[in-house]
């Protein structure tokens, strides 16, 4: 059976260490195959290439790969440190059997102790029956009571010892009973705990898998986030091209539409010139046809004086108006070429307007198209980070139970090395205790055999102890106060009985003084009945007198194993007073007597009166 324990716990061993060595392989398969699909990815698409690339240059991934190797690697430890656990264990292991071994010791000693014991009480019993054995044959005497009770004292003790001892073989009974409970809890634990350790391994096992898959599945969207996030980046600096490009194109349109306007004002200042200047000129005209009409109504004046001054006023207007010609033709060609600037500004403006138009509209499109770009790229931004959010989640979920997986197979592993030791020092001691236990029970046997010896002996002391115990208690007297000389009278003693016994007898005597008369035997018998016992003489007086004395003893009637001992249990005496109504009887004598002393004296008398 040892060996067979033995044999179980190597291979318990042997599997364990396997598994933890498979798990370990199976932690370096993993971190494997972590660096693997990087190489086929880069492999099989130049875009998550480049995409791999620039995750690399960015912080947070390199980390977050950094982490997951460092926690690989920290699993691997662990891993080697449940084997130096197990070492541990193991030492441990041996120090609790050896422990247990000398607890087996010490109980064999107590047993063997036991034994002896149980063997020097079987010949003390056997002495003091045959001591009482030879006291019964013995005649009764004063000290012979007395030895009976040292005797029963003797045998109370020798029988509290066997109690004492059959109690203790009892409770190794009981604990040898506990034992194989436990052993067969413990095998049951054992079974449910290689089954609860295997479906923790597979567990284990689909956890380190699906650990992997997120680990994957993050770093496939990390490359995709930062792909995403360059090309975002690359938007958002054609979108700040645009719109300073926009910024410019609005600043030149203003300034343009600056110089059209202050155009537009110089134009009709002169448009304004140019008709004031018009109305002058119809006015000279005017003023010129009247001078024209008026020199020819002129007739007072002398005529050589009105020559002259009309010649000099018409050189004057002429000159003026040519002058003034001149001047119009001036700002006529000056109006026209300021009307041709303006016809190639305004053609210029609507031509830079309607290119303007086209490109604010391009860029409105484009600014459209990269803000709705940009909305959708936060939407995705914002999906993708919720879903590396409940990524990081479900990993720290899934690293925390690889933890409390981790933690439950190193409890379970030391739940079963405990049980494992606990199971075999349980067989050890099982198997120990079934051998002492079958010494026991063979002197329990012997034990019982002797103590069915003892039954009738034991049963006549319990009657001889029941009979002890009974007492007389309220003895009463029952007789006349006073008698006469010659006259029969009765005396009766009655007596309560306690703890009686049915069916006892006791045996009174009367012993009276020489004044009474014994008419019935001295001696008289009487049987317990219903707890009371009633004895009757019958007596009378041979002389007068007031107090005769009357003693009595009674004497119990002991069942022994057949044997009749006589107990003394009640002393007690009594007076009763006799009186005589005989005169002649009570003082004849007297008289008598006095007569003779009389008739004496007078002989006397009559004798000395001679002799004188």
């Amino acid at each position: 059976m040892k060996n067979s324990m033995y044999l179980t716990s190597i291979a318990l061993s042997v599997m364990l260490s396997a598994c933890s060595t498979t798990s370990s392989n199976d932690d370096n398969a993993s971190l494997v195959d972590e660096v693997s699909p990087t190489k086929v990815a880069e492999e099989q698409d130049p875009k998550q290439v480049s995409a791999s690339n620039e995750l690399k240059s960015q912080p947070e991934p390199v980390s977050s790969g950094t982490s997951s190797t460092n926690d690989q690697t920290a699993f691997l430890t662990d891993s080697q440190s449940k084997d130096t656990n197990q070492e541990a264990a193991a030492l441990t292991y041996q120090k609790k059997e050896a422990e247990r071994n000398q607890q087996i010791e010490r109980l064999k000693r107590q047993l063997a102790q036991n034994s002896e014991q149980i063997t020097e009480l079987t010949q003390r019993l056997d002495e003091k029956e045959q001591q009482l054995s030879s006291l019964m044959t013995q005649e009764n005497d004063s000290d012979w009571l007395q030895r009976i009770e040292t005797l029963k004292a003797e045998r109370d003790q020798l029988e509290v010892s066997y109690n004492q001892l059959r109690l203790e073989n009892d409770q190794l009974t009981k604990k040898i009973e506990v034992l194989e409970v436990e052993k067969q809890q413990a095998l049951a634990a054992n079974a449910s705990q290689q089954q609860d350790f295997i479906e923790l391994n597979k567990s284990f096992r689909t956890l380190d898998s699906a650990h992997y898959a997120l680990s994957k599945n993050y770093r496939d969207l990390s490359i995709e986030h930062a792909h995403l996030k360059s090309k975002y980046k690359t938007l958002s600096d054609q979108k700040s091209t645009l719109q300073a490009q926009y910024d410019s194109l609005n600043k030149e349109n203003l300034k343009l539409g600056g110089a059209l306007s202050e155009a537009r004002a110089q134009h009709q200042v002169l448009w304004d010139k140019i008709r004031v200047q018009g109305n002058v000129i119809n006015a000279l005209e005017e003023q010129n046809a009247k001078l024209e009409r008026g020199g020819s109504l002129l007739v007072s004046e002398p005529a050589s004086r009105t020559d002259e001054d009309s010649l000099k006023d018409s050189a004057a207007l002429r000159s003026e108006i040519t002058r003034l010609k001149a001047e119009i033709n001036a700002q006529n060609g000056l109006i026209s070429d300021y009307q041709n600037d303006v016809v190639a500004l305004e053609r210029e403006l609507s031509t830079k307007e309607t290119d303007l138009a086209n490109k604010l509209s391009e860029l409105n499109a484009k600014y459209q198209q990269a803000k709705t770009l940009n909305s959708e790229l936060k939407a995705d931004l914002e999906v993708l980070r919720t879903a590396i959010a409940n990524q990081d989640i479900k990993i720290q979920q899934l690293r925390q139970q690889l933890a409390d997986s981790t933690a439950l197979k190193e409890q379970y592993r030391e739940e079963m090395a405990t049980l494992r030791e606990g199971h075999v020092a349980a067989q050890a001691e099982v198997e120990q205790l079934s051998a002492e236990v079958r010494a026991v029970n063979e002197d329990k046997a012997n034990l019982e055999r002797q103590v069915n010896n003892l039954i009738p002996f034991e049963g006549a002391v319990m009657s001889l102890q029941q009979q002890l115990r009974s007492e007389l208690d309220d003895v009463r007297w029952d007789l006349p106060t006073m008698a006469n000389l010659n006259d029969a009278f009765e005396i009766q003693l009655s007596a309560r009985v306690e703890n009686p016994v049915q069916g006892q007898t006791y045996y009174a005597e009367l012993f009276v003084d020489s004044a009474l008369n014994m008419m019935s035997a001295s001696e008289a018998e009487a049987t317990v009945d219903n707890g009371a016992i009633n004895f009757r003489w019958r007596l009378s007086g041979l002389n007068e007198r007031p107090n005769a004395m009357m003693n009595v003893s009674v004497t119990q009637s002991l069942n022994y194993d057949g044997q009749t001992i006589l107990r003394k249990v009640y002393r007690d005496h009594a007076t009763v007073e006799l009186v005589s109504d005989d005169w002649l009887s009570k003082y004849g004598y007297w008289l008598i007597a006095i007569l003779a002393g009389l008739l004496v004296g007078f002989g006397v008398g009559k004798i000395g009166r001679k002799s004188d």
